[in-house]
């Protein structure tokens, strides 16, 4: 999964990828992204530079997991990953990603 950010806020792209996992600023320019990180819900500041906590609601919503029960047991898996490497919150509420910025 990536997520994309966008002037909207946040959405997930590849949705059937649970092998990857990172926030893409898109075409955003630097000033844009933190104005979409601050408005947002789905996301929270993290304690490592270049990452982002993404809520796991918005993971779920995004997939839309109650009607994909596929994707349901993919986010499972990847979150058990995560969970296993330190990269979910004491909570179980967010999930660490990095941030991907354009070249």
């Amino acid at each position: 999964m990536i997520i994309l950010a966008t002037k909207d806020g946040f959405t997930v792209t590849e949705k059937n990828n649970f092998t990857e996992f990172h926030i893409e600023v898109g075409r955003l320019s630097h000033d844009e992204f933190i104005d979409v990180v601050k408005s947002s819900a789905d996301v929270a500041a993290h304690h490592a530079p270049h990452h982002l906590w993404v809520s796991v609601d918005l993971l779920r919503r995004e997939l839309n997991t109650k009607a994909h029960p596929e994707r349901r047991s993919g986010l499972d898996g990847m979150l058990e990953y995560a969970d296993s490497k330190g990269w979910l919150n004491e909570a179980g509420t967010h999930v660490s990603a990095h941030i991907v910025v354009p070249q």
